[in-house]
């Protein structure tokens, strides 16, 4: 995994861990087992190929807060919006053939300020590609 990879990943973990879908991320290596906590010291001594980034997810009433998570922009057909039309997106509109958020989703957004949240975007004023929905 290149470095720009790992760095959207973890742009994509803190993203869900602020907005209250997953309550914790650590990093661990392969070595890390269910009755060892993930610990960092093995993440930076640990062969590339095994380090690993664990992401703890929330619950509530004993089901997943995140109960769902599906693509918006395919690699055969890719999402960009404007911020006009993340603004309509966000606000429960179909844009661009994609059925608006309902209440609970947010929208994952690769903008040119980095991944921010759909709602963030539009407070920003900017557009990207609408990768994925979450709720």
């Amino acid at each position: 995994m290149g470095q720009a990879t790992a760095r959207a990943h973890l742009s994509l973990l803190s993203l869900l861990l602020s907005h209250g879908f997953i309550s914790s991320v650590s990093y661990g290596s392969t070595s890390t087992s269910s009755s060892t906590p993930p610990d960092p010291a093995s993440f930076r001594e640990a062969r590339v190929a095994d380090k690993r980034v664990w992401a703890e997810l929330k619950y509530r009433a004993e089901r997943p807060v995140l109960s769902k998570m599906s693509l918006v922009s395919h690699p055969s057909r890719r999402v960009f919006m404007d911020p006009s039309e993340i603004k309509r997106f966000v606000q429960g509109a179909r844009v661009k053939f994609v059925p608006g958020l309902v209440l609970g989703e947010v929208a994952l957004v690769n903008s040119s300020q980095g991944w921010i949240e759909g709602r963030e975007a539009v407070r920003r004023g900017v557009g990207g590609e609408v990768i994925a929905r979450v709720g």
